[in-house]
């Protein structure tokens, strides 16, 4: 069984194309009246992609080819497309960073959310950790105090029921 990519890449990947390929159209229409754009990006960017595609080639063939004479017009469209699909690409990495720095920052926040929620009921606990020591203290205090009455008077105390267990 063949490992499948993601379903909709291909999808997009159309959709994209689908895209650039009108707008790349459209763009060489308006850059003809342009000489020094078509000039100085659009014709040297589609060098750029001939001198990649045949330094691929020289390193596949051992015999060293003679370069084939390129069109300006068809290297205009090859520069056209290859600076759409970097625009594209571009953009869409862009979009990616932004929203992954976005979530990053709401999981931090979550974090520091949580990690205050935790301190805060520490020392909630330690609050009343110290509340019940106190009222342990306080009675002590009041059995020292009903002691010390009862003998002032001479009356005597009920046993205490746990003694009487004993």
């Amino acid at each position: 069984m063949a490992v499948q990519g993601f379903p909709g890449a291909n999808l997009i990947g159309q959709l994209l194309r689908q895209i650039t390929q009108p707008l790349s159209k459209a763009i060489v229409k308006r850059v003809k009246k342009r000489p020094l754009l078509r000039k100085y990006v659009l014709i040297q960017l589609g060098r750029f992609y001939y001198l990649c595609e045949d330094m691929i080639k020289w390193r596949q063939i051992s015999v060293i080819a003679k370069k084939r004479p390129v069109d300006d017009d068809h290297t205009m469209e090859v520069g056209t497309t290859l600076l759409l699909e970097v625009l594209v690409f571009g953009f869409l990495g862009s979009v990616l960073i932004y929203e992954t720095r976005k979530a990053g920052e709401r999981s931090r926040i979550a974090e520091q959310l949580k990690i205050q929620e935790l301190n805060d009921l520490e020392a909630k606990k330690d609050r009343l950790i110290q509340q019940v020591k106190d009222q342990v203290i306080l009675t002590k205090r009041l059995k020292e105090i009903i002691v010390e009455y009862s003998r002032q008077v001479g009356c005597t105390l009920p046993s205490d029921p746990k003694k009487k267990g004993e």
